[in-house]
């Protein structure tokens, strides 16, 4: 009995993809390849919405970060300057862990990641180099991505074909990593000059509009407060529109931007404060029991302030 068409093909463009990769990575150094999205002819998630659909690497890998993981530390620098706007390009060095096997055919051995931005979601490739080994037998690669600097936010996955004819990823249990090369702003950004909060006697009351940067759908926001001088710790988090004292989803910026607008309606008693002040904390990677990244708008480290409304 013939194999179906559909399984062919599967078969053949894997077969592409891992030439391609292997082409490049002769090359010498990190590369960067563009890889076709085969969503149309493979079970996948629902493809409705770019941002939840499976790379190459989440199809072809098993998850499993006993072979391979992004220690969680990286660094970047200036990769392209620009004597009239500043930095055009950034490179961002990421640090990735693997389990070599043994007997392994080093030709076929090699160590990348998938990434894509919130303002750019095409899937790109890039193929690290060798770094040192560890003491307890595993192997540290170094993977550069260089990127424009207006995306310089990056969410990726790390993989790793292991020379035996393994593929193993880690993907954050599906909401992969995150490293933001650029300002706080780029992923959370108070808007005060659409805020319209107010303290008087009585109350706290009125809105906070913060911009986020559409990493996922699963996120979190929290108002972080006080009204005592950090005594005391008011924490607010997400909910739906028409609740009081929760951020909700507003409306997303252009297609191509990549953010998101949110609001919280506050409504509380005031107990005589003279000031409030407050910060705002954008979480990702709170489902799936994945690892959480964290990322703060504090106003440079002052923190926003409200002062009470002295009235004449």
């Amino acid at each position: 009995m013939s194999e179906p068409t559909s399984s062919l093909f599967d078969a053949a463009l894997a077969r592409l993809r891992r030439s391609r990769l292997l082409e490049g990575a002769m090359l010498g150094g990190s590369v960067l390849v563009t890889l076709p999205l085969t969503q149309a002819c493979a079970e996948g998630p629902d493809t409705t919405n770019q941002e939840d659909q499976a790379d190459w690497a989440q199809y072809e890998g098993k998850r499993d970060t006993s072979m391979v993981s992004f220690t969680g530390t990286w660094s970047h620098n200036c990769a392209g300057n620009n004597t009239r706007f500043g930095c055009g390009s950034v490179a961002i060095h990421l640090k990735v862990r693997v389990k070599p096997q043994q007997s392994a055919d080093l030709n076929w051995k090699k160590v990348g990641v998938v990434y894509r931005s919130p303002n750019d979601l095409t899937d790109r490739t890039a193929v690290g180099s060798y770094s040192h080994t560890y003491a307890n037998g595993d192997e540290e690669w170094n993977v550069t991505v260089t990127t424009p600097s207006w995306k310089s936010t990056i969410m990726f996955d790390a993989w790793y074909q292991d020379g035996k004819g393994g593929t193993f990823i880690d993907d954050n249990q599906g909401e992969f990593h995150v490293v933001n090369a650029g300002p706080d702003y780029n992923i959370v950004r108070v808007e005060p000059w659409l805020n319209t909060i107010a303290l008087t006697d009585s109350k706290i009351a009125g809105k906070i509009s913060v911009q986020a940067s559409d990493l996922d759908f699963d996120k979190q926001l929290e108002l972080i407060a006080s009204k005592d001088g950090w005594q005391t710790v008011i924490q607010l988090g997400t909910g739906n529109s028409g609740d009081k004292n929760k951020f909700y989803w507003v409306e997303d910026f252009p297609s191509s931007d990549g953010r998101e607008r949110w609001q919280i309606d506050l409504d509380l008693p005031s107990d005589g404060a003279a000031r409030l002040e407050y910060a705002v904390v954008y979480r990702h990677g709170i489902v799936n029991g994945a690892k959480p990244y964290e990322f703060w708008d504090n106003n440079g480290g002052g923190n926003y302030r409200v002062e009470k409304q002295v009235t004449p």
